[in-house]
């Protein structure tokens, strides 16, 4: 028994097909089925069920499947454990934030870590909330800017700061001379919301009641997207903080009497070998970025 059969053993539990199996490991479907037999033979029980067009796990194979990642998790860990204590990875962080918070924060955040910390070679990656979430387990991602709660064990998160969202509307719109507004004053205006899978989305959907609204057909792909339709007079949308344009004189953004919010933290795997880092630079990033 190996590393690399178990490694096979796990992408046949999870794509449940031979074939998709071996192209996912990069090798012939016949070595993988051998490779998956041998191990079969060495342990002395059947771990699939193979049938035409399935394939399942035995009651064997289900309680070997959770100890075969956890010895393949420990593995990585040991391997990424050694490349730092050899140097090879000391000076690179990746560090991942999701779009509609991305391109207003990373900038200064990048600034002030290169300040404190100007050997760090930093790799940006911007991905939806729950991508980052997968690459963080998988260990392909040191850090994420992320929106809380969330809500799995294996994470660790520290708070960075608050960001209140605004209501945004076009300059000639009826509410756009007041000061503050509540939320049911918009009802039935059109509320413009970022496209399925954006946290933004499912943040803006629970603080507006949607039978108090009328959502429009249309899906943006990033807030900038969402500004230029506010300015035309499409509809209205909740703008965090984060990404308003105080200068812009053709959208105005209205303060929101119930002071609704999103929370950012940085998250990062508990067992991360470089924890006491990632700690540090929670502290460095805890403050508001300037809007």
């Amino acid at each position: 028994m190996n590393l690399r059969d178990l490694s096979y053993l796990v992408a046949v539990a999870d794509l449940r097909n031979f074939s998709q199996a071996a192209e996912h490991c990069s090798i012939s479907q016949p070595t993988l089925s051998t490779q998956i037999k041998k191990l079969e033979e060495y342990l002395g029980a059947d771990l699939f069920v193979r049938e035409k067009n399935h394939v399942d796990l035995t009651e064997a194979g289900r309680e070997v499947l959770p100890l075969a990642r956890r010895i393949l998790d420990d593995a990585r860990s040991i391997r990424q454990i050694a490349a730092h204590a050899g140097g090879r990875y000391r000076n690179h962080l990746s560090l991942g934030a999701f779009p509609s918070l991305a391109s207003y924060v990373l900038p200064e955040y990048v600034f002030r870590i290169k300040q404190h910390y100007p050997e760090l070679k930093l790799q940006l990656v911007e991905e939806k909330t729950q991508a980052l979430i997968a690459l963080l387990l998988s260990k392909k991602l040191d850090a994420a800017l992320l929106a809380l709660p969330v809500a799995i064990d294996a994470l660790e998160q520290r708070t960075l700061f608050e960001d209140p969202f605004t209501l945004a509307v076009c300059a000639d719109h009826p509410l756009a001379e007041l000061d503050e507004v509540e939320l049911g004053m918009a009802a039935q205006e059109n509320l413009l919301l970022l496209d399925e899978g954006h946290c933004l989305r499912d943040q803006a959907l629970k603080l507006c009641d949607p039978s108090r609204f009328v959502e429009h057909d249309f899906r943006a792909s990033s807030l900038e997207t969402l500004r230029y339709m506010v300015k035309n007079g499409v509809g209205v949308t909740l703008m965090p903080s984060v990404a308003v344009q105080p200068d812009d004189k053709d959208i105005r953004y209205i303060a929101i009497r119930q002071r609704p919010s999103r929370t950012i933290a940085l998250v990062w795997l508990k067992t991360h070998p470089r924890a006491g880092l990632l700690e540090d630079l929670a502290g460095l990033l805890a403050y508001k970025p300037l809007v």
